[in-house]
């Protein structure tokens, strides 16, 4: 495939716990022409590996509640209802990553892992992408507190039934886009 963009420069402008690029960059318009010089700052490309945990002997989910800063300037809480997911460390496969985080997080192995699909999250501005996986697994009954504590997580894990999860999506609990795009799927394919 003919390449659609030229990549004038890139360079790293913030290196922190996350990574920041400036890109100057030119694209082919549609009608064949290029497009003028255009620059853009991108968040690094974090590749992350996500899994929907799902028992399909009880009919349970299993969602987690953990801080997310992104959410200190908006009046919801902080705490977000989510799926696993984490950043595929270097050499390891996406499927792994699933399966780590999801024993890391949950505390509940994966016995099967089936794919659900792959996407940029925000392609505007972010040069990750996203591998989504349910993972089906053996839930268990109360909650748990989970997370590594190198990584300062302090993870609230617990199971729902099917329709409570319904019942959440119905009242807009749910506000993580990671995890209602795996519960949409889930119910479209499952229920």
């Amino acid at each position: 495939m003919k390449s659609k963009f030229k990549i004038i420069s890139k360079k790293n402008i913030h290196n922190g716990f996350f990574k920041m690029n400036e890109v100057t960059l030119k694209y082919k318009k549609y009608d064949g022409s290029w497009s003028n010089e255009i620059k853009r700052e991108l968040f690094g490309g974090a590749q992350v590996a996500a899994v929907l945990p799902y028992d399909p002997d009880k009919k349970e989910i299993v969602l987690i509640q953990q801080f997310r800063p992104g959410t200190i300037e908006k009046k919801f809480d902080n705490y977000l209802y989510e799926i696993v997911a984490g950043i595929i460390d270097p050499g390891e496969n996406p499927e792994d990553t699933a399966e780590r985080e999801c024993l890391e997080e949950t505390g509940c192995e994966v016995k099967k892992l089936i794919p659900i699909h792959g996407y940029f999250p925000a392609p505007g501005s972010s040069e990750s992408f996203y591998y989504l996986f349910l993972g089906e697994i053996k839930t268990f009954k109360g909650e748990r507190i989970m997370g590594l504590k190198s990584e300062n997580e302090d993870i609230l894990v617990k199971s729902y039934k099917i329709s409570e999860i319904k019942e959440m999506l119905k009242s807009n609990k749910i506000l993580n886009g990671l995890t209602l795009i795996a519960l949409q799927w889930f119910f479209l394919n499952y229920s």
